[in-house]
């Protein structure tokens, strides 16, 4: 079984993760030098435009007013969610990697879910720091489980059958194929490729107790189960409990569960990043 250090090499000269997604994902403010280099960036992928244009000029953003550049897109839609959506539809090629369906549907439409809800309930409890964080951070936390199906895709999606089919947790279930689990693997991978900050604490938050961690991964870790609770991604035996922690944690209204879990499960359905990414 190899070691994190084993791994690291095997992965070390791999481009894994797009340089120009790094320096998206590095872009901190929309001032006038980040709103020019993202838009330079989104203008080299022109699916990308395309997607965005059609977007921008959707009746819910457009107001009548058709917009025909990526400035003028990046106008209407602000920056951030631009930013976003350039996180989003590049990330989606990693989750993609070697076109198992289990893979993406278990670990892809988990982290678009639990990064939008993330993005949500900071929206509702005016964390605007963390908001502007929370979905491109939620979309790389799981960063560790797309180098581990790089590594060997044939053995992860065994860990995502076994995983599916027991009451094993996914963790348990990596080191026993891979000799590590994901969070360790995620936390030297962004490391080693030098992320941004805010990307790195989250992912290293994965291995902290829930009352050990910032307030973004506490609110990340929320909207994961949420996700998990309404659909997106495995529920399993720690949902529930890890549900009642972080609402206390976070001072959340969770009376009926039920009706909580429903009402993000609309919120979410009906973002328009969300069905952004229904497009990709």
């Amino acid at each position: 079984m190899a070691t994190i250090d084993e791994y690291l090499s095997q992965i070390k000269d791999l481009t894994i993760v797009p340089p120009v997604l790094l320096s998206i994902l590095s872009l901190e403010d929309d001032n006038e030098l980040s709103f020019g280099e993202l838009e330079k960036k989104v203008q080299s992928d022109q699916v990308l435009v395309a997607r965005l244009l059609k977007l921008a000029n959707s009746p819910f953003f457009s107001r009548g007013n058709p917009v025909a550049n990526m400035k003028q897109v990046i106008t209407r839609l602000g920056f951030k969610t631009v930013r976003s959506m350039v996180a989003m539809s590049m990330t989606d090629s990693l989750f993609s990697q070697g076109n198992y369906k289990k893979f993406r549907d278990e670990v892809w439409d988990y982290s678009v879910a639990k990064g939008i809800l993330a993005h949500i309930i900071c929206e509702e409890k005016k964390l605007r720091k963390e908001g502007e964080l929370a979905i491109t951070c939620g979309l790389m936390q799981d960063l560790g489980k797309i180098v581990l199906n790089t590594i060997d895709r044939k053995k992860y999606v065994e860990v995502l059958t076994e995983y599916q089919t027991s009451d094993l947790e996914i963790s348990a279930l990596e080191t026993k194929h891979f000799g590590i689990n994901s969070d360790e693997m995620g936390s030297a991978a962004a490391s080693l490729w030098k992320m941004p900050v805010p990307i790195q604490q989250t992912i290293d938050d994965l291995r902290k107790s829930a009352n050990e961690q910032g307030i973004l991964s506490q609110v990340i870790g929320f909207a994961g189960v949420i996700a998990k609770k309404t659909g997106h991604g495995k529920k399993d035996q720690t949902t529930d409990e890890r549900f009642s922690e972080y609402s206390d944690l976070l001072s959340l209204p969770t009376d009926d569960v039920e009706a909580t879990c429903a009402k993000y499960a609309e919120k979410l359905s009906t973002s328009e990043l969300y069905q952004f990414c229904s497009t990709l």
